[in-house]
């Protein structure tokens, strides 16, 4: 009998395991069972949670925007930028905060000493931030931007010696669009004076240009004509918060006196398109209304010519 079951356990062999090698897989079993009923169902109820609340932080914060925006703009209708960078900002650092209370949480549930971690993540973040001081410097100046309200997404501003509109604001930069297509990216810790044309209310100024030989009053008159006109146009009235006016005689040149004509824009409005309109309907009524268009006179210096005989000298007492 042992000798047939030899050559069988022979064959077969390599189907069975030594007693240690047993020994070990089940043991490297009974670990995953364990770990899987207790640490891994934490890490995955952990993982779990931080996604669902990750979602409910985001829900939350669109919610709150739309209800500031729908009150708000009633009020101040170029806050929608503003709240949209804002909110982005605000969108970030929550999912961020979430994200590392969970990785905090299941480094724990592994066994990792967090207050050693935590305290050592502390030094090398002094470390980096003294090392890094412009980047928190721009962090920190991108925050107080946002929650001041400087600017917002769409204004027309100025900063740093170059002029666009606002595509993008976050902490760190913000990007501005300029009228020739170029695209400047600003380091928030390189904003110091910001002018902003889109603040609020914006005011068109046209510098009208007449020769002398039209009388005053005659100009002060067609540019009242021109100012009813304007108010009534289509494209421009919807923007208008107060009826255009004439300013009146704001320089004397050297071959045109000039007239100021104003329009008070609403908030929000673009003013571009409305100061070009302005400016084709002037030249429409400057032709109608004949009034004339001022022509810089050059004036020339002729020097003496070279080629005249000098005049004789007098005689003198001595002579005669």
């Amino acid at each position: 009998m042992n000798a047939l079951w030899t050559p069988l356990r022979i064959r077969f062999g390599a189907l069975t395991l030594p007693d240690a090698e047993r020994s070990r897989m089940q043991r490297i079993g009974d670990t995953l069972s364990r770990f899987a009923r207790d640490d891994g169902l934490r890490l995955l109820l952990i993982t779990l949670g931080t996604v669902i609340v990750v979602r409910l932080v985001r829900y939350a914060l669109y919610r709150v925007q739309r209800r500031l925006e729908k009150t708000r703009l009633a009020v101040r209708p170029g806050e929608a930028g503003r709240l949209t960078a804002l909110f982005d900002v605000l969108n970030y650092l929550a999912v961020a905060l979430v994200v590392a209370i969970g990785g905090m949480s299941a480094l724990s549930v592994l066994g990792v000493n967090t207050g050693a971690l935590l305290a050592s993540a502390g030094v090398l973040g002094f470390a980096v931030g003294f090392g890094a001081q412009t980047m928190v410097k721009d962090l920190l100046n991108g925050l107080f931007l946002l929650a001041e309200g400087q600017y917002t997404i769409g204004d027309e501003i100025t900063v740093s010696g170059v002029t666009g509109v606002v595509e993008r604001v976050t902490l760190r930069t913000t990007t501005l669009r300029a009228t020739n297509g170029d695209v400047h990216i600003v380091p928030s810790g390189d904003v110091r004076l910001v002018t902003n044309k889109s603040k609020g209310w914006s005011l068109v100024a046209i510098d009208a240009g007449i020769a002398y030989t039209t009388p005053v009053e005659r100009a002060l008159d067609v540019l009242e004509q021109y100012c009813a006109e304007i108010g009534s146009d289509e494209e421009i009235a919807e923007h208008l918060m107060e009826p255009p006016k004439v300013a009146g005689v704001t320089a004397f040149q050297d071959h045109q006196f000039v007239v100021r004509v104003t329009a008070k824009l609403r908030p929000g409005a673009d003013s571009k398109p409305v100061e070009r309109r302005m400016r084709r309907i002037l030249r429409q009524v400057f032709e109608r209304e004949q009034i004339e268009t001022p022509v810089p006179v050059p004036l020339m210096a002729m020097p003496p010519s070279a080629s005249a005989a000098p005049s004789p000298p007098a005689p003198s007492s001595a002579d005669e």
